[in-house]
């Protein structure tokens, strides 16, 4: 069964990683807008965001949205996945979107944490070969 691609993260930059020297990282800031969750379960899109880009040896890539004052009403930090989070357990792909090719990449590898006093990080890998 085809898994559903729905956006947990749009970056609308193109990073460059091509000539980026390996293990080095790219912090952008500010990065235009991420969605994610909120520690209530909601989506939520925010301006108030960094983004910091890493690449390794192998070439796999992984990018960090940062982003702070989401709602979180739970009084402890919340953790989302591909497997648990509040729309499509199992089902929830990570998301870049770049003006130029390939256009799209998807993950499965990604993970939300919502602390206690609404500041979150979402961490989304990529694979080299995607």
């Amino acid at each position: 069964m085809k898994k559903p691609l729905l956006c947990v993260s749009v970056f609308a930059l193109f990073l460059g990683f091509g000539h980026a020297q390996p293990n080095a990282a790219v912090v952008i800031n500010p990065a235009g807008s991420c969605i994610l969750f909120d520690g209530d379960g909601g989506i939520v899109s925010t301006g108030d965001t960094q983004i910091v880009a890493t690449q390794s040896q192998n070439g796999n890539t992984s990018l960090k949205c940062q982003a702070t004052g989401l709602a979180n009403s739970s009084g402890m930090a919340v953790h989302y996945d591909i497997d648990d989070n509040p729309i499509l357990p199992g089902a929830l792909l990570c998301l870049i979107m770049s003006p130029l090719p390939p256009f799209f990449i998807v993950t499965e590898d990604w993970q939300e944490t919502v602390s206690s006093s609404g500041q979150a990080t979402l961490s989304c890998k990529f694979k080299g070969n995607q």
